[in-house]
């Protein structure tokens, strides 16, 4: 299987995370889920260039999220022969971010779909990476479920696709 690229500037303070958006049918309802893309980085004259690599020749879409200080660019993309062709106009969105306050850390849990795809990601506002989870097989319902580790005092994002 051949791999396809593209790249980003980052100006400074700000950081770029890419995903590929994927479309399934289960069950007859149309679901997409997120898969994020690896990258590298590199220094180019003082902004960050980050180029993300995934390993498909088909034409893609991409979700490119670049966090800065309370808000997020909000951009997509259609992937296809190395070359990526972005919306006109991003979405600029505020936010402020969700902060584990307690002591500890605490895990929120969400469902998985049955391609243990997920229609939710959290990422870690600071590093813009998204939050590894665990998984595991909720007991009542036999589904199963991811729960993610936030630590204390840190900022997260939560990104939901929604139809």
């Amino acid at each position: 299987m051949n791999s396809q690229e593209f790249s980003i500037l980052d100006p400074k303070g700000m950081k770029t995370i890419a995903f590929i958006i994927e479309q399934d049918f289960i069950e007859g309802k149309e679901i997409f889920t997120l898969k994020q893309l690896n990258s590298t980085s590199e220094e180019e004259d003082g902004k960050t260039k980050k180029i993300f690599t995934v390993d498909s020749n088909d034409k893609l879409t991409v979700l490119m999220l670049t966090l800065g200080k309370n808000k997020v660019i909000m951009n997509t993309g259609v992937l296809n022969d190395n070359e990526i062709e972005v919306i006109k106009k991003p979405d600029i969105v505020k936010y402020e971010p969700i902060i584990n306050k307690g002591e500890n850390y605490t895990y929120k849990e969400f469902k998985y779909t049955p391609n243990l795809g997920r229609p939710i990601s959290i990422i870690d506002a600071e590093t813009a990476q998204e939050v590894t989870p665990s998984l595991y097989i909720d007991k009542e319902s036999g589904e199963i479920v991811g729960k993610c580790k936030m630590m204390p005092y840190r900022a997260y994002i939560a990104i939901e696709l929604m139809r």
